[in-house]
């Protein structure tokens, strides 16, 4: 005879009842009575919790976990060096690859700027160049307003160099416009926190400049950064205060560079930005 343990109850009374199950294992409440509302509670991904005090456990759990399984980098492949590319289009010839080369010793700064200073390609040539570098198209920002869909922390698109440019909703397709590099790590964290596909593109510094100023006026609403370095327990705690005070439905967690990324949706949407421990 198969026997039953208090977990399969719990779930057969919740689906008799039509409502979720806690993600919680120690949730009294649903282990002892089963009692719990469709539309009450916080869900963060594909977990549902009842109630604050289970979600604050979840949230420790999901932190520790993104923490052990932080994304780590990998080294970029090996691509043709951005002064042969610019060869190789005729934009550089071999006299000047030489000079910027030794400039570049000199000064330690980015070949692709070396260049621009040197006065022998235009911001234009060096982003074309990167792009292929990266197999990636060139999106040109002039005449297209940014897409206001999708909301990536200022905080991250300072950092990694990045900006969101373009936005569909057939396929919710968003494309980051990116400056330098790639970073591959954070356009999956921003796939998950923002339920999208995302493609990479380049574009110009200084439309990144341009455009990064108008994005930061408008965001401090809804960005909230803790620049202190806290505990684990002291962030869920922090994280189950805000979906509180905010009335929040659903909450997402990310880690990127440095930061734990939450994400709070609901009546007021919020993003938070926590500066991880760095065990």
């Amino acid at each position: 005879m198969a026997k039953f343990g208090m977990e399969d109850v719990t779930k057969a009374i919740s689906k008799w009842r039509g409502s979720p199950v806690c993600a919680n294992p120690g949730c009294r409440t649903t282990s002892m009575f089963g009692i719990t509302r469709r539309h009450t509670g916080i869900r963060m991904f594909d977990q549902w919790f009842c109630g604050a005090d289970c979600f604050e456990r979840g949230a420790h759990s999901k932190i520790l976990e993104l923490l052990a399984t932080r994304r780590q980098e990998k080294p970029a492949a090996l691509r043709m060096p951005l002064g042969l590319v610019l060869l190789s289009r005729g934009i550089l010839t071999h006299d000047q690859v030489k000079i910027a080369l030794d400039q570049q010793k000199e000064t330690g700064k980015n070949f692709g700027d070396m260049v621009q200073e040197l006065g022998f390609a235009t911001q234009q040539n060096v982003t074309a160049a990167v792009a292929a570098q990266w197999n990636c198209p060139v999106f040109s920002v002039k005449d297209h307003p940014l897409p206001t869909e999708i909301r990536i922390p200022t905080i991250l698109l300072q950092q990694y160099g990045m900006l969101p440019v373009h936005f569909s909703e057939i396929g919710r397709k968003l494309m980051v416009g990116c400056v330098s590099r790639v970073h591959h790590h954070m356009l999956y964290t921003i796939e998950q926190m923002a339920s999208c596909n995302v493609a990479p593109c380049f574009i110009t510094a200084n439309e990144y400049r341009q455009r990064l100023e108008l994005l930061a006026l408008s965001a401090g609403e809804n960005e909230l950064v803790f620049d202190r370095d806290n505990p684990v327990g002291e962030i869920a705690r922090l994280v189950r205060n805000y979906v509180n005070q905010l009335g929040a439905e659903e909450a997402r967690l990310g880690i990127c560079r440095d930061y734990l990324w939450v994400r709070m949706l609901g009546r007021q949407p919020m993003d938070l930005l926590f500066r991880m421990p760095n065990e």
